[in-house]
């Protein structure tokens, strides 16, 4: 008996070995298979996946044996314009650009097509690409405010950019935000002039807003907007934020300010998918132009200038696949080369090619080819701390279940509607703190907000529980919400600085938070409306107990400072490191054409261009600069 329950036993697993392989064997199969259909698609219609990832077909090849300069780009390949970057802003830039069929672009990408990843197109599945192959995964230096921690930047690294990896939420911002640029002597870029770039980007798709609202949108634009899910706990927040005095308003998007709590828009299409600007921007019939060329999976390794003339210029790009890589990709920049790499990559790639401050270049022995001390300094980012508590109505925290999401996966692959459609941060509210009565002296005192009707604190909500961006999950079996205070307005800088003198290196990322009382104090103030709005009556029906911190219902201003400290994480907004403004102030790297100061056929068009701090969410704010951008490169602005 034992013998044959042996053999069975023997039998039985050996059938489980070899269905392992058969399954092991066709997958591999099948990925191989995958590929390959990948690879024929993409060589028959490459507008299908846009990008060529064999960039010996777009740019000349060379030996990676030294320094490369304006001499080896004698017989390359040449383009009008290049684009270091095909992020928020390159892909707006990359069709705006080859709209004239005389113009051609050459747009270089680091990462992939936004296509091959799926995640991207499910609005709720945004928090699956953080830490994967479509993201750079940054993190900062040890940050001595928040007990030494190295915080994790995630940064969009695919066609798309940042669009294609974040939450989704459409915030123009304050008027009064752009019209302080234009004080600071940045011609043009006030609210006045920027407005008409919004609209034309914009394409509103949503009919529940009032006819006075939609005024303030665009209705043909390729970037689709509108609103999109919105559980019953975040509507209930609304109605809680009013109980202490924030008042509700229709809509963040028009020339009245965003003072007060509602709904976000976001850019999730009428069929529920992800409106990045690669899908905006870069659809089938743009990417198929053939005045337009992108290169993939390529890191530029330098901007290529030449010095032998009366004016230094940059006139070509050189790239490469890897680190390893034997072979260098040149190509010449006729027109300009645009570097739109964002607020860590764009100042890093400056620095590398010999712009910036000489002792921080000399360090790494990096010829010298600009003295501009501004280069990566100035960098601001918006932090959030985070508060949970455990709800006695239901949220969206099954989401997390691999299981219990599959109903709402299903509705949204067959109907593009459902649970799937969130974007997590569905409501929020903007504070003028100036205007609390609740709020103390010392940050009332010392306003930074640029207006009467700009904010510089935000409280961002999820019907679910978002900690260390979504990697600690609390339990499924339960319901949980979330809220988030944002310092809009931060005191503090900090600033990108160089690991090594090799582009494959992460540079070096100095937030610097909370590194002054001002920014100490509204965080603390943060937690505390955070918590009086959650404590309020309409709150009731839901709140059940707090879950992080775990005593905030009795938390001392010390025990919130330090429960930010050790909590707060960015909330994805690094701006400002390579600041617009006036050629000889302190600081400043571009002019307001986005011209790199003293020097020909170069601008920065993303983030790092921002004078000061916008106090939104900056993905519509970059959109518009890139429009204008585009404008001003045609010399139509």
């Amino acid at each position: 008996m034992t013998l044959y329950a042996d053999l069975s036993r023997q039998l039985h697993d050996a059938s489980y070995v070899r269905l392992a392989v058969y399954l092991s064997v066709g997958a591999g199969g099948l990925y191989v298979v995958s590929k390959v259909l990948r690879e024929l698609v993409h060589r028959l219609s490459p507008s299908v996946l846009p990008g060529e990832p064999n960039a010996a077909l777009l740019a000349t090849p060379r030996p990676n044996t030294g320094e490369v300069s304006a001499k080896d780009l004698t017989n390359t390949r040449e383009y009008d314009y290049v684009i270091i970057g095909t992020g928020t802003a390159g892909c707006v830039l990359a069709n705006r650009l080859t709209e004239d069929a005389n113009t051609t672009v050459l747009a270089i990408e680091a990462g992939h097509s936004d296509l091959k990843q799926l995640f991207s197109r499910i609005p709720a599945g945004f928090g699956r690409l953080l830490g994967t192959a479509a993201d750079w995964a940054f993190h900062t230096a040890k940050e001595r405010e928040c007990n030494d921690r190295e915080l994790f930047w995630p940064r969009g690294k695919m066609l798309g950019g940042c669009s294609a990896i974040n939450a989704m939420i459409y915030n123009k911002g304050s008027p009064d935000d752009y019209d302080e640029w234009e004080k600071l002597g940045n011609r043009g870029w006030g609210w006045k002039n920027l407005a008409k770039y919004a609209t034309r980007a914009e394409g509103f798709h949503s009919t529940d807003i009032s006819a006075e609202d939609l005024a303030s949108h665009g209705r043909t634009g390729p970037w689709q907007v509108g609103y999109s899910h919105a559980h019953a706990l975040s509507k209930m927040f609304l109605d809680a934020c009013q109980a202490v005095g924030i008042p509700k308003i229709s809509d963040f998007n028009t020339e009245k300010g965003m003072i007060g709590a509602s709904k976000f828009q976001s850019f999730i299409d009428a069929k529920g998918q992800r409106s990045s600007t690669a899908v905006a921007y870069l659809n089938e019939k743009v990417a198929g132009r053939p005045n337009l060329s992108i290169a993939t999976e390529q890191t530029v390794t330098k901007i290529i200038f030449d010095t032998s003339g009366s004016e230094l210029r940059a006139v070509g790009v050189e790239m490469a696949s890897s680190k390893a890589s034997p072979i260098r990709y040149i190509v010449k920049a006729k027109k300009e080369v645009i570097l739109s790499a964002g607020a860590v990559a764009s100042p890093q790639i400056l620095k590398l090619s010999g712009i910036g401050p000489a002792a921080e270049l000399k360090k790494y022995n990096i010829p010298i080819v600009k003295d501009i001390p501004g280069v990566g300094e100035n960098l601001a980012d918006h932090l959030t701390g985070i508060a949970v508590f455990s709800s006695k109505l239901p949220s969206l925290q099954y989401l997390f279940d691999p299981i219990k999401s599959l109903p709402a996966l299903i509705e949204w692959m067959r109907f593009g509607t459902g649970a799937m459609t969130t974007n997590a941060a569905e409501c929020g509210c903007f504070v003028r703190v100036e205007d609390r009565d609740d709020a103390p002296e010392s940050i009332r005192k010392k306003d930074l907000t640029s207006g009467k009707n700009a904010p510089d604190l935000e409280l961002l909500v999820a019907p679910l529980s978002y900690i260390d961006h979504g990697k600690t999950i609390a339990d499924t079996s339960k319901n949980w919400f979330s809220i988030g205070p944002i310092l809009l307005r931060p005191e503090s800088r900090g600033n990108i600085l160089l690991a090594s003198s090799s582009p494959f290196d992460a540079p070096i990322i100095n937030a610097n938070y909370l590194s002054t009382q001002h920014d100490r104090d509204m965080m603390t103030y943060g937690m505390r409306l955070t918590r009086s709005v959650v404590h309020s009556a309409p709150f009731k029906p839901a709140f059940s107990s707090w879950y992080l911190p775990s005593k905030m219902a009795e938390a001392t201003d010390a025990e919130l400072l330090e429960s930010v400290r050790s909590t707060s994480e960015t909330i994805y907004h690094p701006m400002g490191s390579l600041k617009m403004g006036r050629s000889g102030e302190e600081g400043t790297v571009v002019d307001d054409e986005l011209k790199v100061h003293g020097v020909k056929g170069l601008r920065v068009v993303d983030a790092s261009i921002f004078p000061t701090p916008v106090a939104c969410h900056p993905c519509a704010p970059v959109v518009m600069i890139a429009e204008r951008a585009a404008d001003l490169i045609k010399g139509f602005a």
